[in-house]
């Protein structure tokens, strides 16, 4: 890393950059997949409106920016939302009752381009210090994406047996990819 980025509470000042840095990087989040072509992604505008409710409370408990201190430029992203307050069913028959539930890892991404260079690893440890004392953190991650599977691994994510689950993707042509359960839980 040529310039050390920090690690700051998002706000909704933030919202065009992270609405740039969303679009593109969508695109790399599950191979052979492109968002970007898709109508409802066509436009920041249309992306914007439909982010900031999910970013920013009640939706989300805390969103985090990855920004180089130098130009302001944020190079990742991520929010946490709380846990949902009744059980969860997965594609297998698999439940989740509301009392297993952890707050979730909602949206984690890096910018395209920026891969590789450690941001995603500064960014993740921020947020689980936050969540030590908080029972740890579940996210979902598309089967496809390996990479993501092998970083979320990287830092203590482990899959939930049964915690998959067929996500609907708003494409030109809907369709749905299966994501899969990982949690986290700091070490005592």
């Amino acid at each position: 890393m040529s310039e050390t980025p920090a690690v700051r509470e998002g706000t909704p000042d933030d919202l065009p950059q992270i609405v740039a840095l969303l679009m593109p990087s969508l695109d790399t989040s599950i191979p052979g997949v492109t968002f970007s072509d898709a109508p409802i992604y066509a436009t920041p505008g249309v992306v914007e409106s439909r982010l900031r409710p999910r970013l920013f409370p009640p939706r989300t408990l805390k969103l985090y920016v990855l920004a180089l201190p130098s130009t302001g430029e944020i190079v990742a992203y991520a929010n946490v939302k709380p846990a949902p307050a009744e059980a969860q069913e997965y594609t297998g028959g698999f439940t989740l009752a509301a009392d297993e539930q952890q707050d979730e890892l909602d949206m984690f991404f890096v910018k395209a381009g920026m891969g590789g260079r450690g941001y995603g690893g500064l960014l993740l440890e921020a947020v689980q210090k936050d969540w030590i004392g908080r029972g740890g953190l579940q996210l979902h991650v598309f089967k496809k994406n390996a990479r993501a599977i092998r970083f979320y691994e990287k830092f203590g994510f482990r899959s939930v047996p049964g915690g998959e689950v067929e996500w609907p993707l708003e494409l030109k042509v809907p369709r749905e990819e299966t994501a899969s359960l990982m949690s986290w839980k700091p070490s005592p």
